[in-house]
């Protein structure tokens, strides 16, 4: 192992994910969709695997230019979930069962609903970008894959103590706030360059 591992590998055993939690990305791991990111766990079962978006991946497209057959406001961002299936369209929000079929996850959030209830809502005087989030595509793990991806310390497993902070994430920034949380086994992660490839 080299020096750079022994300093910046985490030993520290990590608990079982479970719907709701975070997933912290390690600081070498560079392929883009994963890079510096914090996914959201929106569905995880050990025998049917896993489903997570990526909340720190804002995308340069808006929610207006790929909806065909509604419209909404030009401003309303689409952020990147992941690398399966970008021609479709997930959203997490905090509005409860005011979108019909809505399906609770934790710590207030909820994922889905009822597509028209969400276009008249983003249309209303009441909208708030902090209450719901659109994501193009998502990550996947199949049975057993994202068990052996956190025993490769690939992964950091924290709960979500912040909704409103997970709503309005960017960028590495997010990915940082959440280290910070972790403990001070992780501080090293820190002091990772952002480009550790190129040092």
């Amino acid at each position: 192992m080299t020096l750079i591992n022994d300093i910046f590998n985490i030993k520290q055993p990590q608990r079982d994910p479970q719907s709701g939690d975070l997933l912290v990305v390690e600081p070498f791991l560079t392929e883009a969709h994963f890079r510096r990111a914090v996914i959201l766990l929106v569905d995880h079962n050990d025998s049917e695997g896993t489903v997570g978006l990526v909340l720190n991946r804002r995308s340069n497209i808006s929610l207006n230019s790929v909806l065909r057959n509604a419209s909404c406001p030009t401003h309303i961002p689409l952020h990147i979930g992941g690398p399966v299936e970008h021609g479709r369209l997930l959203y997490i929000h905090t509005l409860g069962n005011r979108f019909r079929e809505a399906i609770p996850l934790e710590n207030g959030l909820y994922i889905g609903g009822n597509f028209a209830d969400v276009v008249k809502y983003l249309n209303s005087d009441e909208y708030d970008e902090r209450c719901i989030k659109f994501f193009a595509g998502y990550c996947g793990w199949t049975p057993g894959q994202l068990k052996k991806e956190i025993e490769e310390k690939t992964w950091a497993v924290t709960s979500l103590n912040d909704t409103l902070a997970a709503m309005v994430a960017q960028d590495d920034y997010y990915w940082q706030e959440i280290v910070a949380t972790l403990g001070k086994e992780f501080r090293a992660w820190l002091l990772c360059p952002n480009e550790p490839h190129l040092n």
